[in-house]
Order: C-alpha cells, then structure tokens, then sequence
C-alpha cells in the first residue's frame, strides 16, 4: 500500500504549522514589529495632542407653565352673537395654550434658526465658528465668494454637531449641551440662549395681550352701544380682564419660557470629550500591531532574498 508524501510531511513533524511559522517570524523580526507599533501608538498621541480639544457643557431648564389664572378662555357662549371672530380671536391669543403647548412653543423657539440667527449677528459667531475661514488680523474672511460662510450654514454646523437639546417627557425637563473647543464660551452661549428664548417668547406673549386688548376694547364699545344683553357685557368684560391679566403676567415675568435648574459651569481641562488621547493611544497601538504583520513579513522576504 503507498504512502502519501503529505502524510509523510504532516506527521513527521519536521514542517512547522503555519501559527508555529507566523511566531517564528515575529520574533526573528521583533525589532522591526516593535517599531512599527511604538510608531502608530506615538503617532496616535502626536495626533491626538495636535487635535484641538472640545469639552461638553450641560444647562438644565424647565419650561415654565402658564399660571393657574391665565387658562384656558371658554368664549363659546358668545361664538355666535359674535360670529366667532372675536371668540377665535380672543381663544388663539388668551387660552390657546396649555401646559404641554407652552413646553413644546418653548422648544421650538429654543431650536430654531430665527433664534439662532439672531443671537448670531448679535454676538458675530460666524468667525469663531468658522475660525479656519477668518483672518484675524486682517478682520476678513479668508475666502470669498459662496465660499464665505453664511448664517444658514452657521445654523446648520451648530444645529447639527455643537447643540443638542433633549426632553424628558416623564419630567419635563429639558437638558441643553454644547460641545464646543472654548470652554467659556459654550458657558455663556448656553445662558445667553435661554436668555434670548424668554424674551423672544415673552415680547411675543406682550404684543399678543396688546392687540387682544384693543380688539375687546372695540368689542365692548360697540356691545355697550348696541345695548347688547348682559351675558354678552359680562362676557366681553372677562375677556377683556384675562386679557390684562396675560400682558401684567408677561410683563413681570423675566424667566418666562424656561426656568434655569442647573447652571452650567466651566468644565476642568481634563474632562475633554474629544480627543480622548487614551483612546487614541489604544487605536494606534492596535494599528500597530495589524500593520506589524505586513511590515515583519516583507522584511522577511527580503531577508531571504
């Protein structure tokens, strides 16, 4: 009976098992693999030290609800003598929100891009947003053109990679986080943001009870005049004092959107969020590693030859 020459090599143990062949290279090679890990592992921290740091900011908030005087208006028993203008009007602009209506206004005014378009022209944003684009020294962009950053692509870096606003249903309590590579600045963004929120709302809230005013003080001239029933005067009247109680309610209230629960402090050096340089470290020593094992076999073969 033969024997195959494959059996032979198998069992005869001379010829090494290719993991036993790959350890032999190695550390034929150890020199060679260990630089190229001590290599990526110090590139990796180079890299990570030469990357600009970014460091996270929280500002924990809670909408602020209409006060228990200032609900929701039921004008329904005067929609008809009236033919419902007044009764809609006065419904949009006295009672129309509620607790949940108010928080989820609040939010959009706080996410949205008018806002931001407003507090950055305000406070000049665009350059430090985009500070690789600005010449600091010449006071200019450094390039023109569609090139020159806008408020709409300002709105969108800051919408989508520096701001995130998250909502706990359950609580009501809305977090703000900037990340942002200058720690003071993402602090006092945070506040002038809510800030901004309050007033725009609040204005609002104000030129809102003024035009509901002057509309129910026309209303009510005309229905004394008209000798109108008294259901309908009392009703106006009430109208016309939650009306006031609205614009005296937003008037003295500064924080009138979003009450501030947990002021946002400066965070340490060390609590960056990006790089994390040990992170960075191990990547590169993995990398390392991997690239080790083309680099050791090359050398090999060319040792060979």
């Amino acid at each position: 009976m033969g024997v195959n020459s494959t059996d032979l090599a198998w069992t005869a143990g001379n010829d090494q098992d290719r993991l036993s062949q790959f350890l032999a290279r190695m550390r034929r090679n150890w020199l060679a693999a260990g630089i190229t890990v001590l290599l990526c592992g110090g590139g990796a921290v180079g890299l990570a030290y030469a990357l600009p740091s970014y460091w996270r900011i929280e500002i924990t908030v809670m909408p602020v609800k209409p006060s228990a005087g200032l609900g929701n208006l039921d004008l329904s028993g005067i929609s008809g003598l009236l033919g419902g203008g007044l009764a809609g009007a006065a419904s949009s602009l006295l009672g129309g929100r509620s607790g949940s209506g108010n928080q989820d206004e609040a939010l959009a005014v706080l996410a949205s891009r008018e806002l931001f378009d407003t507090y950055a022209t305000k406070e000049n944003l665009l350059p430090l947003l985009f500070d690789s684009k600005w010449d600091k020294d010449a006071n200019r962009w450094k390039v023109s053109g569609d090139r020159v950053p806008t408020l709409r692509t300002g709105y969108k870096l800051f919408s989508r990679q520096i701001r995130d606003i998250t909502l706990d249903r359950r609580t009501g309590i809305v977090t703000m986080a900037l990340t942002w590579k200058d720690r003071d600045a993402a602090v006092k963004w945070s506040r002038d943001l809510i800030a901004l929120t309050n007033e725009q709302m609040r204005q609002h809230a104000l030129a809102e009870s003024k035009e509901n005013m002057a509309y129910l003080q026309t209303a009510i001239a005309k229905a004394q005049s008209g000798g109108v029933s008294n259901t309908l005067s009392t009703a106006l009247a009430n109208a016309y004092e939650r009306a006031l109680q609205s614009y005296m309610y937003a008037s003295g209230q500064t924080d009138y959107a979003f009450r501030i629960i947990d002021p946002p402090t400066r965070p340490d050096k060390g609590e960056r969020v990006f790089p994390k340089r040990s992170v960075f470290l191990a990547l590169g020593l993995l990398l390392g590693l991997l690239l080790s094992v083309p680099v050791v076999q090359i050398r090999d073969r060319m040792k060979r030859s």
